[in-house]
């Protein structure tokens, strides 16, 4: 089993554990690849209802040239007072990056001790360089942006990843639900959409501009909680 497949399947387990949920994964985003015919990059693309929650995505990427991508989307869709969480890893040779970004666009901007002890826990690992993007200053103080060196034997992306989804689920679940939180979560959304993240090059040449909107909108970051 590769690396984030495991990751991507501990991460699954620890939130949905003890909660009710259903995987939704539409049939035409479940597997996709990249360009169609020579296959370079192969998408696997999992959504999951939870409910008390909102939304989990997962999607693992795997290259002909050896490079592992996994990101996972934390969608607060039943308005709870938690920041957004997407977290992002990549490994290529012996690159190994984890990325625990928070975006919180509630109304309240409740302090997160949870997150916050997570990410005084991971403080020392090496913060990875990133170029300028417009997303960078919208994070909480309480991301992870690191570098996961491959002989730090104690340290692995599998302990920061499902660390820090522990910690979040017992914000989330914890956290007040209010109705009026999703309208910022909403305009930061479309923001992501109009102004770019690391997937949308990618994934508008796949799906074409109004399908990548789409998809972002009914699989990475749904709203819809009439399942």
């Amino acid at each position: 089993m590769k690396e984030t497949e495991l990751v991507e399947r501990k991460i699954v387990e620890y939130f949905t554990k003890d909660t009710v949920f259903k995987e939704i994964t539409p049939k035409e985003y479940a597997d996709f690849s990249y360009p169609r015919r020579i296959r370079l990059m192969n998408f696997t693309t999992r959504l999951y209802r939870v409910y008390g929650f909102g939304h989990l995505m997962t999607m693992r990427t795997d290259t002909r040239f050896g490079m592992q991508l996994l990101t996972c989307s934390f969608m607060p869709s039943e308005g709870k007072n938690v920041p957004y969480l997407l977290i992002d890893i990549m490994l290529m040779g012996k690159k190994r990056m984890i990325f625990v970004e928070y975006y919180d666009c509630t109304k309240k901007q409740a302090p997160q001790p949870l997150l916050d002890r997570i990410y005084r826990k991971y403080a020392e690992l090496p913060d990875h360089m990133e170029k300028p993007a417009w997303y960078i200053p919208e994070r909480a103080d309480y991301s992870l942006i690191k570098d996961v060196p491959r002989d730090l034997k104690k340290t692995t992306l599998a302990h920061v990843a499902v660390d820090s989804v522990r910690a979040y689920k017992a914000a989330a679940f914890s956290a007040s639900s209010e109705d009026n939180d999703l309208s910022g979560l909403i305009e930061f959304r479309q923001r992501m959409i109009d102004e770019g993240n690391p997937s949308s090059a990618i994934l508008q040449k796949i799906f074409g501009k109004e399908g990548y909107e789409l998809f972002f909108n009914s699989c990475i970051m749904p709203t819809d909680c009439t399942e």
